[in-house]
């Protein structure tokens, strides 16, 4: 029988808890939070929780969700908005298990049906920073409406909207607004800048508003780095054991972490992380340390995933531990991915190195079914720079990116239920698949429309434009590759009979 633990509540906190918690919440809101994610919650909000704890930083936090699924919302407004975050793994030779429940939160709401709250916030000249990470997915730019961008706008839109709000309740306000989005994009910030300063000409925003946004807000292009599993939903009861306690929103991450901001570090006197200790750079090129984050820590993940949820398996650590996916990603590794990287980004042998082991924490269960949300976004923007990169200096395609590639198209061969979008693994056992609507209806009409996966359905499938940035058939002979790759990979998890 499963013991009963009562919820996380301010009832849980020790007196001098309940003093921060109470100082927290009455605090000046001083950043508004686009995203309630486990990563956010793990590793931006852990450290401003540190940076309140050592005096540093006297305000606190807004959260919303960027889509209309509030469960989290709902689940910190019962727990007082507390939660737990838990670090286990290793720093350096020292196993880490420390627990910490974090009071950073002064409003929690979801602002596709609160869109008055999000403005109320936009007028508060106590705010300092805008910070998001909606995924790939979700920086992105698509028309609307000013007066319809609360139920049809994506986040660049809804910021825009915000920004212009502000600009026309406090005027020219001369105070810098530091805005952070946390998307693994490539120059994410210049990348949202772009995509405010459309909305901007598509709202009619005067040229006095515009002038304000260049002046003003300061879009930073950033880097995160941090494995955050999120809520160790099969271990939760050795947690709530542990803890003493049962936290809804608890979220696991290993201790290692770092934001590389390119910028000022004199920004770091508005957003004191680094002045807190915190293992945040301010550096002024983000090039090299995106190209390696991005291709062999992020690249690695989206490799691996959809082939290795086709064969059975569940978690990171599981996947680097068999012997035949552990021996082709250091083959990826070794002859794709580093070689791509040409001779520009410091020791790059080493930080593969690294981020293996950090792949093999035996106390991180790292689901591939949360890695796997949006993987076509991600093969893009993690991937394919590295077959293009790869096809430019051998004039022959990656063989081991061609398998990840036919595995990802395996993986989307999705059928509609009435609970989702669901594939079949090579044994017949379902799983989920969650991406954008415009990437889940295409791959279920290619699933229908080709009975036969053969080129055509491959071909058909890679020369959207829209969902891949480009058309992928024109490089080489891929659709004849990925088709041969595809085809060995499901014959040999055909029953023998």
């Amino acid at each position: 029988m499963n013991k009963e633990f009562k919820n996380l509540s301010i009832d849980c906190l020790t007196e001098e808890q309940r003093k921060h918690h109470e100082k927290v919440v009455n605090s000046p809101i001083r950043i508004m939070q686009v995203g309630e994610g486990n990563f956010l919650m793990s590793f931006f909000d852990w450290m401003v929780d540190r940076a309140i704890k050592a005096g540093n930083f006297d305000g606190s936090i807004a959260l919303t969700c960027p889509l209309n699924y509030d469960g989290k919302i709902k689940t910190l407004n019962n727990q007082d908005m507390l939660y737990t975050v838990i670090q286990r793994g290793f720093r350096g030779e020292e196993e880490i298990f420390e627990t910490d429940i974090l009071s950073v939160f002064s409003k929690v709401f979801n602002y596709n049906v609160e869109w008055d709250t999000f403005m109320n916030i936009a007028e508060m000249e106590s705010l300092d920073v805008v910070i998001s990470n909606t995924t790939e997915a979700g920086l992105a730019y698509k028309k609307v409406e000013l007066e319809n961008v609360s139920e049809d706008g994506l986040y660049p839109g809804k910021l825009t909207a915000f920004l212009m709000h502000r600009f026309e309740v406090l005027g020219n306000i001369s105070k810098k607004l530091l805005i952070f989005p946390c998307e693994l994009v490539a120059e994410n910030g210049r990348v949202l800048k772009e995509y405010v300063f459309k909305h901007l000409e598509d709202f009619g925003a005067s040229q006095e508003c515009k002038t304000w946004v260049e002046e003003n807000c300061v879009f930073l292009n950033n880097l995160v780095d941090r494995i955050v599993p999120g809520y160790p939903r099969d271990e939760e009861e050795f947690y709530f054991e542990k803890l003493g306690y049962k936290d809804g929103a608890m979220s696991m991450c290993e201790p290692f972490f770092l934001w590389a901001i390119e910028g000022s570090e004199e920004f770091d006197k508005i957003l004191p992380l680094k002045a807190s200790g915190l293992n945040v750079q301010w550096l002024d090129s983000l090039h090299d340390t995106q190209l390696l984050k991005v291709r062999i820590l992020n690249g690695s993940h989206t490799l691996i995933t959809p082939q290795s949820i086709l064969k059975g398996f569940k978690q990171v650590d599981e996947v680097v531990e068999d012997e035949t996916m552990k021996a082709y990603l250091n083959e990826t590794l070794e002859k794709e991915i580093l070689p791509s990287l040409k001779n520009k980004t410091g020791n790059k042998e080493e930080f593969a190195s690294t981020v293996l082991g950090r792949f093999r924490n035996p106390h991180i269960k790292h689901k591939l079914e949360s890695i796997s949300m949006n993987s076509v976004s991600k093969f893009s923007n993690r991937l394919w720079p590295t077959v293009k990169s790869y096809i430019e200096d051998n004039n022959k395609l990656p063989e081991n990116m061609m398998v990840g590639l036919a595995g990802l198209i395996r993986f989307y061969q999705v059928e509609k239920t009435e609970s989702g979008f669901v594939g079949h693994d090579f044994k017949g056992n379902k799983y989920k698949v969650f991406d954008t609507p415009e990437v889940l209806d295409f791959m279920y009409n290619a699933n229908v429309k080709f009975e036969e996966k053969n080129e055509d359905y491959v071909r058909y499938v890679l020369s959207n434009e829209k969902i891949w940035g480009e058309d992928m058939t024109k490089y080489l002979n891929i659709v004849e590759v990925v088709t041969e790759k595809k085809q060995s990979m499901e014959k040999e998890y055909e029953p023998v009979c």
